[in-house]
């Protein structure tokens, strides 16, 4: 079977490594189903689903997979966002942070995707573009029975459990290669991801045992082919009886999509964004067993009644400076290789 045979089937998730597989796992005839098993689960939430309402779906065939991109072609994505909008609502959530309302919001934006050459996209050509320089940890070609299908070259771990351990890998920082130095020395930066530590450290209690939360790593810097991240690891140990399904209603939607306070940040982004995010800062997770991993899905690309449509987004403080952040969308659609190219 190949990249393009799976455009014939009516419901499947392609998983990359970050979902604790070795390279690809490819799960095909999903079924939904409720409560836990040995056998592997594939559980999606959309950004605006609780984690308590969760689709969780049984595979009728488990198998590794060898994606051979080398036989696809490459197309040349390109996207176009609306820079003067992005610029208002910039405007907009400073007024609301100087007024004492929130202190930090992730606000995002849906471009629609198009080829260069005209020729239509599919998600074998999308999974190609984001594969092109380097799998990225949570790369993902998923067709839910019934929709959405999406295909995503997300870098951040949402979660993952083991037995009675939870760890989170928060992304807050996006910087070009060449800015490591930069980056490093942001003292915006450096706070954005320390307030979404906290955040998830809060969410994470309503889980885990009394005082068992830590943090080991307050920030590192993950270099990608593409750009520049910032990254803490917070730990805890699970209550018992919390299983990957509590653990996902506790921190869906994630902190480092939303902002902080989280509720306040969630008012400002539905007051500000057009459209639902769906899949797009959603939560993808492979539970099996005793153990789970779940991706947060940015850097993803939504099929839509009219074509495919990606999310790009980027964490707004009282300081932030419009130039900044929109070149920090340019940097995130990177993913695709069209960070510096316009559509034509």
């Amino acid at each position: 079977m190949t990249l393009a045979d799976l455009e014939s089937l009516e419901s499947f998730a392609l998983l990359g490594p970050g979902y604790g597989c070795d390279g690809f796992l490819l799960l095909r005839g999903l079924a939904d189903t409720r409560g836990p098993s040995a056998s592997p689960r594939l559980v999606y939430a959309g950004f605006e689903t609780p984690g308590s309402q969760a689709r969780v779906l049984a595979p009728s065939d488990v198998a590794r997979f060898d994606p051979d991109f080398g036989n696809v072609p490459l197309q040349d994505v390109c996207a176009a966002f609306d820079e003067d909008g992005i610029r208002e609502s910039i405007q907009t959530i400073r007024q609301s942070i100087a007024a004492g309302d929130v202190y930090q919001v992730c606000l995002t934006h849906r471009v629609p995707l198009t080829a260069d050459s005209g020729a239509p996209l599919s998600g074998t050509t999308l999974l190609s573009a984001i594969c092109a320089g380097g799998v990225p940890p949570f790369a993902a070609w998923v067709r839910l029975p019934g929709g959405p299908e999406f295909v995503s070259a997300s870098p951040e771990r949402f979660f993952d459990t083991a037995a009675s351990d939870v760890h989170a890998e928060p992304m807050k920082g996006t910087a070009r290669l060449s800015d490591q130095a930069v980056l490093e020395g942001s003292a915006k930066d450096r706070c954005e991801l320390a307030m979404i530590t906290d955040l998830v450290r809060h969410d994470l209690a309503a889980v885990c045992m009394p005082r068992s939360i830590r943090v080991p790593c307050e920030r590192r810097i993950v270099r990608l082919p593409y750009a520049l991240q910032a990254v803490s690891d917070v730990e805890g140990t699970l209550r018992d009886g919390v299983g990957p399904l509590e653990v996902l209603d506790a921190l869906n939607p994630g902190g480092s999509v939303v902002g902080a306070p989280k509720e306040a940040a969630r008012a400002m982004i539905r007051r500000l964004e057009s459209t639902p995010r769906g899949p797009y800062c959603g939560a993808l997770g492979l539970w099996q067993g005793a153990r789970s991993a779940f991706g947060l899905l940015i850097r993803t690309a939504t099929r839509t009644p009219t074509g495919w449509t990606y999310g790009v987004g980027s964490g707004i403080v009282y300081d932030s400076d419009a130039a900044r952040e929109i070149e920090e969308f340019r940097t995130k659609l990177g993913a695709l290789g069209c960070a510096r190219r316009p559509c034509r």
